[in-house]
């Protein structure tokens, strides 16, 4: 033990850009993730104890469809969505139930209720995935296997990923092709592995379509490398064959190309319907990731006496709080993204540049209109990665004793953050 301390000791006090540790470096980092993936199951491992039971499940849906508002039958949007897996993979198609967001997401829950009998174990093996791919990615910005460990320790203890990785909803298999296609991209050597990038993005469309909004920093930057045109028409068309390539199940069942597009126009309406039902101010989403703040709220408290008819309600102003923000990390990941593309602009270097684009084009879209909390979950990724870049440049900039303590006392409090700390969702005024 002691020998292992000294030797940890000695990688720490040489730098984490010593050219002669590298070997090192990589083992030890691997070693670090495994722990770190093993941590995060650990934190989630409750919901793959779920048995999933699709005929208690299906009455409980037909009684909220038939009395709607009655909270004894409330069924949520995780729950829809496993009923949804299952009848896909009995062949029902997309036509037939839930046609809100394409199939892909659907299916692979529907797997992981025929192969595990719960429908949360494939959202955690895409979580580990996702880690994984976190990892790769970060090495490709900043270049050092043991920086690239922190924003996926950072990750593994949102609360917004830990909840998003344990239940049967959409994001995570969002999140794993998003990651993957952006991984591909900034670490493509060849027009294949472009196509490949592509492929995978028309397959995180096919999980959710805002998943869309990654071809404006996928096109910027092969602008960027003055590609032309017709190579980025060909890479779009990949990437939509690819989302249609997952309908083909549903074109096999006897649905036809007008079906298909009638369908794709139904699920666009449904979007742009509950997009435009509300009007948030612009920059809501900003005010959220920056200060916890969904926005104002009212709530009415009903007091009920002897008398059924004798009813006392209370109105509340105040102020709807994440319960999922961590001051310790979210407004952090806006600024580390401002500084970052500044960074990378002024060194010219293209995979910060995509990252950084990545996290705006998200939050710009989220900030113009009506969004769920769960919507956010894609900024964190790439946030994450780029908070962890300038928390690298202020290590490498200053007193390197002073800043790993700094560090490592940082990396210790969001574990406590984690474990210990709940915020009220309701600030009163």
């Amino acid at each position: 033990m002691g020998r292992l301390a000294s030797e940890v000791q000695t990688w720490l006090r040489a730098g984490f850009s010593t050219p002669k540790l590298v070997g090192q470096k990589e083992v030890f980092s691997r070693f670090l993730l495994l722990g770190i993936v093993a941590l995060f199951c650990f934190n989630i491992y409750p919901c793959l104890l779920t048995r999933f039971d699709y005929p208690a499940l299906e009455q409980r849906y037909n009684n909220w469809i038939g009395d709607i508002g009655n909270v004894n039958w409330f069924i949520s949007d995780s729950d829809i969505y496993a009923i949804a897996g299952w009848k896909y993979v009995n062949g029902a198609t997309p036509y037939d139930f839930n046609i809100e967001h394409p199939p892909l997401a659907k299916y692979l829950i529907g797997l992981s209720e025929l192969v595990f009998g719960n429908q949360n174990t494939m959202s955690v093996i895409f979580g580990v995935l996702s880690l994984l791919i976190v990892y790769g990615l970060a090495k490709k910005v900043m270049l050092d296997p043991i920086f690239s460990l922190v924003p996926v320790y950072m990750l593994s203890l949102e609360r917004l990923y830990l909840e998003l990785s344990s239940t049967s909803m959409l994001d995570i298999y969002l999140i794993f092709f998003l990651l993957l296609s952006v991984h591909l991209f900034t670490t493509r050597k060849s027009n294949f592995r472009t196509l490949l990038a592509s492929a995978t993005l028309g397959l995180a469309m096919a999980c959710k379509v805002i998943a869309a909004l990654a071809f404006l920093p996928f096109i910027a930057v092969l602008v960027m490398d003055r590609k032309k045109l017709r190579s980025v028409f060909v890479y779009v068309l990949i990437a939509l064959f690819a989302y249609c390539a997952t309908y083909a199940l549903f074109f096999l069942s006897g649905h036809g190309l007008a079906d298909f597009v009638q369908l794709q126009l139904k699920m666009v309406g449904l979007h742009y319907e509950a997009r435009s039902s509300l009007t948030y101010p612009p920059g809501r989403w900003l005010l959220t990731l920056l200060t916890g703040i969904i926005g104002p709220e009212t709530r009415y408290l009903i007091y009920i006496g002897d008398n059924i008819r004798d009813l006392t309600v209370l109105t509340k102003s105040g102020l709807h709080i994440a319960g999922e923000f961590n001051p310790l990390t979210w407004p952090l990941c806006f600024s580390s993204a401002v500084l970052s593309l500044h960074q990378g602009v002024k060194a010219r270097t293209k995979p910060l540049i995509h990252v950084c684009l990545f996290f705006f084009t998200f939050l710009a879209f989220l900030s113009i209109g009506p969004a769920q909390i769960w919507h956010l979950l894609p900024l964190f990724p790439v946030g994450l990665i780029l908070l962890a870049n300038s928390l690298r440049k202020t290590y490498e900039e200053s007193n390197r004793d002073l800043s790993l303590l700094l560090l490592l006392v940082y990396l210790f409090s969001l574990y406590v953050w984690l474990m210990l700390v709940r915020l009220p969702t309701f600030l009163e005024l």
